[in-house]
């Protein structure tokens, strides 16, 4: 919920709308709070290994990757911006955001470790393959 509602505002990362997608809730696809929950796990388990600066720092790497995908696709527009554009048209404040996230996520399951490794992994393939669908549905 947290995550869909800074979608749907804007206001943590600057303002942008999405593009076509199917399912929509308050103008934010259904995929892309299951995705922040995706670079959450991804932050969570980078720094397992080597330490929160690293997982944060790969989580800011996807938000590399998929600004250009997006830029180039129209997943996204950015608009004006309350910080100058960087990178794709996003801004400063994108990047926090992002780093931000990962570091919430990683202390979200860091939190969370007594949960069952087969119930957490179970719940990823699900939230894997729905993510997956959604971005491959016709639009």
């Amino acid at each position: 919920m947290f995550a869909l509602g800074l979608e749907a505002t804007g206001v943590a990362s600057g303002a942008y709308v999405y593009g076509d997608f199917p399912l929509k809730i308050l103008g934010v696809p259904l995929c892309i709070p299951v995705m922040w929950v995706l670079v959450m796990v991804l932050a969570y388990v980078v720094s397992e290994s080597y330490g929160p600066a690293v997982g944060v720092l790969a989580v800011c790497g996807v938000d590399l990757i998929l600004e250009p995908v997006a830029y180039y696709t129209g997943i996204w527009t950015w608009l004006q911006p309350y910080t100058s554009q960087i990178y794709f048209e996003s801004t400063i404040a994108n990047v926090l955001v992002w780093g931000g996230m990962g570091l919430i996520g990683i202390r979200l399951w860091e939190h969370k470790r007594t949960v069952n490794a087969r119930a957490r992994a179970a719940v990823m393939h699900r939230a894997r393959h729905y993510f997956i669908y959604m971005v491959s549905v016709k639009r």
